[in-house]
Formats: structure tokens, C-alpha cells, sequence
């Protein structure tokens, strides 16, 4: 496996109890064309912003969802220069939903689709700025008849229509995956320039205020260092920000049980309302390989279902809604925490 290689996350950020079910699952546990289509650079606050590499088009593809009917897109966005693009695709299982669009003028809307054609838009009634950072958050509840939109800007509520048919069909009243930066021609992508963070999905029943994704890598061995690092210690081939794929790596023999844990500096003097263990990973064997992701808090452990490994590197993500302990999540419990992968049976 190699590099937890994600700035920013995605996952459902709901109440901070954790619950098994639609609730709480993760849209998609792989990225198609991550590696080529985003870079990963440095913000003054220390952060880091995803932004657009090459004309490429990254998608996250539901395996695991729950296709809902109501759900929220979300990212921080800073928009480089005054021109329109299309930020993100919704797809469903009859096909596509609508396009999330932003305009000249910096006004987002969401385009309902009909056999790929747009039949309506509805908007969010006020500008993002140029050269500033937003947090934008588009709330759908899909309908044929009664469908809503809330759009909100860093936490506010801005606008809703409601009362309306957003996704065309009866049988497209769910949310299958989204694709970001897709648009009906080639230059509808994300902008070269511009600069895209903390992207989230979530199911929960309103706004979900101003928040970020924060990435926080490995940096020290935990309990754990079964598996054998390519160089160094197994925590300094998983650290590196962007996936080096074969250059740093730690390798499993096959044996089940074996796994690493690993320390992180943590975070300080901020509410968490998920923690997620991001992993990628490939085997290098014929056979079903699988890893459990997970979360040690002192004495209690959280493990995921096991993923199941292709021959490829794809990127894994499971989200802990709460302290394996109990209770929520918080700053001094995410420093304490290790978290690991372990290799499935």
C-alpha cells in the first residue's frame, strides 16, 4: 500500500453518532483518474487545496451508497478568474441527473437533464467572489413533483426552490455518483487556475454549516509494523502528500492479522465530527486480497468491512462518526487515536 494520498476527504458528516446503514455509508472508495487530474499545493493556513493538473475529469463511483434521495454537495472553492465552468455531474442508475454549474458572474446553478439535454435551472441568487474562499453547499431533495434545492454560501442559507422537479423521472429519484468537473463539452471542466477543497458529500437533513476536510498524515509507527517498508520506517512510506504508487511503499506477505498502526500530530482547537482512515492500496497476487481500515482509541477498535484489492492502485476511505470508545469525536481524542490497515483473511 502507499501513500494516504487525499488533501481533502469525502463522506457523510451527519450527527456525529455512529450508525451503520444509509446514514453514515461513503460515497464511493474509489477515485477514477485521481492521480492525473488533481495536484496537491500548499495554503497559508497550512492546509492544502486540490487543484486541477490536467484536463481530466475525476469521478468518485458509488459502490457502497445508499443511493438517497437527499443529499448535499459541498467544496471550497476559489475561482481564479471571471469565467463559467461546470463543477460537478450527479449520475444516477438511469443515467444523468443535472450538471452543477457556476457562470461568469459567479452565480452557481444546478441544470435538470432529459436525455442529456438541460430543461431547467435553478439558481443560487447570489455571486461568489473572485479571489476569495467560499465554502458552497447545494442540498437536494430529489422529486418529480416536489423536489428542492438549498443553496448556502460559507454556512448560510441563501436560497431554496421547492416545489419542483429536479430529476425529471420517477425513476431517478436517487443519487447513484458524482463526477467533478464534467460538463456536456471539453472545456466545461474544472478551471485550470481556480482552486477546489474540501469536498464533501453527506445525507444529513439540513446545512451542514462551514467546515473543512483536514488531512492529517502519519507521523510515527503506532502498536503495529507487521508489514515490510520498502525504505525506512512504515510510517515514512505512507507520509507523503500525493501518491508516489511504487516508490515508497509497505508490503504485506499475504499473512491475515498482519497490520500497521500509526500516530499522527493530530488536531487542535476544533470540533470533529468524522475521522476517516484513507488508504491506497493494490495487490500484487493472483487471488481475492482484502484490507480492514480502522480507528484505535486507548483500549476500543473500529474496523471497516473488508475492501477488496485490485491489480491497480485505488484509494479506500472509511469514516468513524464516533470514537471507537464511545462518544463523539474530539481534538484530544484524534491526537491519542492510531489508526491502521489490517489484511483481510
Amino acid at each position: 500500500m502507499s501513500d494516504f494520498l487525499l488533501a481533502d476527504g469525502f463522506g457523510n458528516l451527519t450527527d456525529g453518532v455512529h450508525t451503520s446503514g444509509a446514514e453514515r455509508e461513503v460515497l464511493g472508495e474509489q477515485w477514477q483518474s485521481y492521480a492525473y487530474a488533481f495536484t496537491i499545493v500548499d495554503r497559508a493556513d497550512g492546509r492544502k487545496w486540490l487543484t486541477m493538473a490536467l484536463d481530466r475529469k475525476p469521478a468518485l463511483v458509488s459502490k457502497t451508497f445508499g443511493d438517497p434521495s437527499t443529499f448535499s454537495i459541498c467544496m471550497r472553492l476559489y475561482r481564479g478568474d471571471a469565467v463559467a465552468c461546470t463543477l460537478v455531474q450527479l449520475i444516477n442508475a438511469a443515467g444523468g441527473l443535472g450538471w452543477i454549474t457556476i457562470d461568469s458572474g459567479g452565480t452557481m446553478g444546478y441544470h435538470v437533464l432529459t436525455l442529456g439535454t438541460p430543461v431547467a435551472t435553478f439558481t443560487c441568487g447570489a455571486a461568489i467572489p473572485l479571489a476569495t474562499e467560499t465554502f458552497v453547499e447545494m442540498r437536494f431533495v430529489l422529486s418529480d413533483t416536489v423536489g428542492s434545492i438549498a443553496f448556502y454560501l460559507n454556512g448560510v442559507l441563501i436560497n431554496t426552490v421547492s416545489g419542483i422537479d429536479n430529476c425529471t423521472a420517477t425513476g431517478r429519484t436517487s443519487l447513484r455518483s458524482v463526477v467533478y468537473g464534467q460538463g456536456q463539452t471539453l472545456t466545461q471542466v474544472f478551471r485550470v487556475g481556480w482552486k477546489y477543497s474540501d469536498f464533501i458529500v453527506h445525507t444529513a437533513a439540513a446545512g451542514i454549516g462551514d467546515v473543512g476536510v483536514f488531512y492529517v498524515p502519519a507521523d510515527a509507527d503506532g502498536a503495529d509494523a507487521d508489514l515490510t517498508p520498502s525504505a525506512g520506517a512504515n510510517w515514512q512510506c505512507i507520509d507523503d502528500i500525493g501518491p508516489d504508487e511504487d516508490t515508497t511503499y509497505n508490503e504485506s506477505d499475504g499473512t491475515a492479522g498482519h497490520r500497521d498502526s500509526f500516530e499522527t500530530a493530530g488536531v487542535a482547537g476544533m470540533a470533529v465530527l468524522s475521522v476517516g482512515t484513507l488508504v491506497r492500496a493494490r495487490k500484487t497476487d493472483t487471488g481475492v486480497a482484502t484490507l480492514l481500515l480502522g480507528a484505535i482509541d486507548g483500549a476500543s477498535e473500529d474496523q471497516s468491512a473488508p475492501k477488496v484489492l485490485a491489480e491497480s492502485y485505488l484509494t479506500f476511505i472509511e469514516f468513524f462518526d464516533d470514537a471507537p470508545a464511545g462518544g463523539a469525536w474530539n481534538a484530544a481524542k484524534v491526537t491519542a487515536a492510531e489508526f491502521s490497515y489490517e489484511v483481510g483473511a
